[in-house]
C-alpha cells in the first residue's frame, strides 16, 4: 500500500513576562508578599506511521472443474460448475494481515464483472493440499465461456501498509470449450431370475447422472427414462451378463444407431420387494469399450461410480492398473492408478488429493478421475458428438461369440449409419440368391471385460442393396467365421399380417410366420421408435398398458428380410 505519513508539528512558544511586584510596608509588622505566575512552554512532536516491514502478493491462480494441474493445463468446460483458487500470501508479517482478494473478468475488451472474498487472514504460505489456505470463488455461470481474462487482486482498497505493491495484482487466461451434453437413456431392467423364479423389478429413476456430472467433462447430463426391458436369465453365470449387454446393444442400434453418442444405459434391480436379493458377489457392470452401451446394478449410493466406470469403456477408456483389473492400459501414467494432480468436486468443495484418490476406470478406491482419463472422455465426447450424415435405411448385421466360435443373428432392416472400420480385421460380405458378392462392408468388434466375464460381438451396418440378399458371412483376414442364411426369398408375403386383441391388462399380439424371429417396436408419431422386445420367436407377444403409448403404432420388424407388419393403435 502507499505510505500516508501523518506529522503532527505543533510550535508554541510563549514568552512569560513576569511580573514581580514586590509589596514593601513601611511597618517593621507587615511581611512582603510575592505572586509567581506559571510558565508553559510547548515544545515540537513529530508523530510517524513505523516503516512498512510486509508484503502481499499473488503467487498463482488455479481454476478447477474436476481435475486440474498446477498449470491449469487441463481442459475447461463451458458453463461446467468452476471453483478459482487464488494463493494470496503475507511475507513478513508478525501476525497475518486481514485483507479482501477480488478477482476481475474480461471477454476481450468487456468486462464481466467482480467478486471480492473477505477481509480475512491472509496467509504466511497457502498450500494446494489446504483448500482453507487459497481464496476461493465459485465462478459466475456468464464467465465460463469462450476466452476469459482473470485477474486476482489482494488488498485492492490499500488498508495493509506494504514495502512492494507491484506484485499485489495476479492475471491468467482460460479458454472454455463447447462440448455437447451427455445423452442418457436410462433402461430400467425387469430381471426374471429363473434360479429362483422372483421377477426383480423398480421404478424409473436415475442414481447416476450427479455422479458423471461431476466426473465427466460435460456440463450437462440430459436423461431419459427407456420402457423397461424384460430380461429372463441367471446373471450369476458370466455368459448371461453378455447376452444382456448384447440384447441391448440391438436395441440401442435399432433406435439410436450404432455411431450415436446417446448412451444406452440398463438399470438392474438387486433387491426383490420381499426383500431378498439375487446378488451374490461377483459381476456388477459391464460395458463394450468404444460403443455407448453397458449395464449394471443398482448399488445404491454407489451406482453411480460403477456406472461412471462401465460408461467410460464406452468412451474408449481401458481399466487403470489398480485392484487387478483384466487388460490394464499400458499407457496410463500415474503408478498404482492414483489420480496424479489434484481432483475438485464442485458440487460439495471438496478437494481430492493426487495420491489417495484413484482412477474410476481402476478397481480401487475412493474413486474420482484423472487428468488423463479426464482428457481422454473429452476427446470421445467431442469425436462422437460431430456432425454427421443422416443415417439412412440399411441392414443391421450381428453375430455373436461362443468361445471363439461366431453365429450370426437375425438381421434387421432398419435406419442407421454404416461403422468405422477397424483394425480388427473382421468384414462382412452380403451374398445374392447365386451366391455372388453383392456387397463387403467392414465389421466391428465389440469387446467388453471385467473381472470375471469378458463378452464379444460382431455389428456392422451395411447400407441396403438394390438387390435381394440372400445370405450373409462374416470373414476375419478373409476367412470365414459364420454366416446366416435369410429366408425372405422363400417367405409367402401373403402370410405376413398382424393383428391385436385386447386382454385383460394389455394387448396381445399375433403375425404370421411364428418360426421367424421378430423386433418388435411402438411409435406415437411414427418417427422415433421405441423397441420393446428382441428376436421374438413364436409369432405372438403380449404387451402391457404400460408399454402402449396413446395412439400410434406398433411394427413387427421380421428378421432375416421379411416385410414389416404395422398395428395402428386408435387414441385413448
Amino acid at each position: 500500500m502507499q505510505e500516508r505519513p501523518t506529522r503532527l508539528i505543533i510550535l508554541v512558544a510563549l514568552l512569560l513576562a513576569a511580573a514581580l511586584m514586590h509589596l514593601g510596608s513601611v511597618g517593621t509588622t507587615h511581611a512582603a508578599t510575592q505572586r509567581r505566575s506559571s510558565q508553559k512552554i510547548f515544545m515540537p512532536a513529530v508523530l510517524q506511521r513505523p516503516p512498512a516491514t510486509q508484503d502481499l502478493s499473488i503467487t498463482h491462480i488455479g481454476l478447477y472443474q474436476t481435475v486440474q494441474t498446477a498449470a491449469n493445463s487441463v481442459s475447461l468446460i463451458a458453463h461446467k460448475p468452476a471453483l478459482l483458487r487464488v494463493y494470496a500470501q503475507a511475507q513478513g508479517a508478525a501476525t497475518p494481515p486481514v485483507a479482501e482478494v477480488t478477482v476481475y473478468a474480461y471477454q476481450g475488451m468487456t468486462f464481466l464483472g467482480s467478486l471480492t472474498i473477505g477481509p480475512q487472514a491472509v496467509p504466511a504460505q497457502p498450500s494446494t493440499d489446504i483448500l482453507s489456505s487459497t481464496f476461493n470463488f465459485d465462478l459466475p455461470h456468464d464467465w465460463l465461456s469462450g476466452n476469459v481474462t482473470l485477474t486476482a487482486s489482494v488488498d485492492p482498497v490499500n488498508t495493509v501498509l506494504e514495502v512492494n505493491e507491484s506484485n499485489n495484482d495476479h492475471t491468467a487466461q482460460f479458454t472454455f470449450h463447447d462440448v455437447a451434453p451427455l445423452e442418457l437413456t436410462i433402461i430400467p431392467i425387469n430381471y426374471h431370475d429363473t434360479r429362483t423364479g422372483r421377477l426383480y423389478e423398480d421404478e424409473p429413476h436415475d442414481p447416476i447422472s450427479d455422479w458423471l456430472l461431476g466426473a465427466y467433462p460435460v456440463s450437462r447430463v440430459n436423461v431419459t427414462y427407456h420402457l423397461p426391458f424384460n430380461f429372463a436369465g441367471d446373471l450369476r453365470q458370466p455368459g448371461e451378463w453378455e447376452r444382456l449387454l448384447r440384447d441391448l446393444s440391438t436395441l440401442a442400434a435399432a433406435e439410436v444407431g450404432s455411431t450415436s453418442a446417446t448412451v444406452y444405459y440398463g438399470l438392474l434391480p438387486t433387491t426383490h420387494a420381499s426383500g431378498a436379493t439375487w446378488f451374490e458377489g461377483g459381476v456388477s457392470g459391464l460395458g463394450w469399450i468404444g460403443q455407448r452401451v453397458s449395464i449394471g446394478l443398482d448399488l445404491g449410493v454407489d451406482t453411480g461410480n460403477s456406472a461412471a466406470h462401465e460408461i467410460g469403456h464406452n468412451f474408449g477408456r481401458r481399466h487403470a492398473p489398480c485392484g487387478n483389473p483384466s487388460s490394464p492400459d499400458p499407457h496410463y501414467p500415474y503408478p498404482n492408478a492414483t489420480i496424479g494432480v489434484y481432483g475438485m468436486d464442485t458440487d460439495e468443495d471438496v478437494l481430492l488429493s493426487p495420491g489417495a484418490n484413484f482412477d474410476m476406470m481402476s478397481y480401487c478406491g475412493p474413486e474420482w478421475v484423472s487428468d488423463y482419463t479426464y482428457e481422454g472422455l473429452l476427446q470421445d465426447q467431442l469425436a462422437r458428438t460431430a456432425p454427421t450424415n443422416d443415417p439412412g435405411e440399411g441392414l443391421l448385421l450381428r453375430a455373436a461369440f461362443d468361445g471363439e466360435t461366431a453365429a450370426a443373428l437375425p438381421v434387421y432392416r432398419l435406419n442407421g449409419a454404416a461403422l468405422p472400420a477397424d483394425d480388427s480385421g473382421y468384414s462382412v460380405q452380403l451374398l445374392d440368391e447365386r451366391g455372388t458378392v453383392i456387397a463387403t462392408h467392414p465389421a466391428t468388434l465389440l469387446e467388453a471385460e471385467e473381472t470375471g466375464v469378458a463378452a464379444r460381438m460382431l455389428v456392422a451396418h451395411a447400407p441396403a442393396p438394390r438387390v435381394a440378399v440372400a445370405e450373409v458371412r462374416f470373414l476375419r483376414d478373409g476367412k470365414m467365421v459364420a454366416e446366416r442364411k435369410l429366408i425372405s426369398s422363400g417367405l409367402d408375403t401373403r402370410a405376413q399380417t398382424a393383428a391385436a386383441t385386447s386382454v385383460a391388462g394389455g394387448l396381445r399380439l399375433t403375425w404370421g410366420q411364428p418360426g421367424v424371429p421378430a423386433l418388435v417396436r411402438i411409435s406415437a408419431d411414427g418417427a422415433q421408435w421405441t423397441t420393446l422386445a428382441l428376436d421374438v420367436l413364436g409369432g405372438q407377444m403380449t404387451l402391457t398398458r404400460e408399454q402402449l403409448s396413446d395412439g400410434g403404432q406398433i411394427q413387427i420388424v421380421p428378421g432375416d428380410g421379411g416385410p414389416v407388419m404395422t398395428v395402428e393403435l386408435l387414441g385413448g
